[in-house]
C-alpha cells in the first residue's frame, strides 16, 4: 500500500530561502538535524496528502532521473524520519503539520 507521511506535530523547523536546507528539531530532543539538497527536498514534498508513489516521481522529474533509481533510497529516508519522531503517517483527513518558509 502506498503511504502518506506528513510532519509530526511536534516540530519545529526552519527552511532556507531557496527550500534547499532545512533545520528540524522535535520538540522533545535536544539536537536539531539538518537536511540538505535531496534530503530537503524529500522534506518539502512532505504535505500530509502527497502519497509515497507520487513523492519519488516528482524528485525523479525533478532531479533528471528515474524513479525506480531513487526508490530505496527515499522510502529509506522516509523510514529513518519516522523511527526519529519528526514524520509520522498521515492521518485520514489530511492534516498538513508542514512547517512554513520563514
Amino acid at each position: 500500500m502506498d503511504q502518506v507521511w506528513g510532519v509530526s506535530a511536534d516540530i519545529a523547523c526552519v527552511r532556507s530561502p531557496d527550500g534547499g536546507r532545512v533545520a528540524v528539531l522535535h520538540l522533545g530532543q535536544d539536537v536539531p538535524v539538518i537536511l540538505a539538497g535531496t534530503a530537503a527536498s524529500v522534506w518539502n514534498g512532505l504535505d500530509g496528502t502527497t502519497t509515497e508513489t507520487e513523492l519519488i516521481d516528482g524528485l525523479a522529474r525533478e532531479y533528471g532521473t528515474d524513479a525506480s533509481a531513487i526508490r530505496a533510497d527515499v522510502l529509506a529516508l522516509l523510514q529513518s524520519l519516522g523511527g526519529r519522531g519528526l514524520i509520522t503517517l498521515s492521518p485520514e483527513d489530511g492534516t498538513d503539520n508542514s512547517c512554513t518558509l520563514p
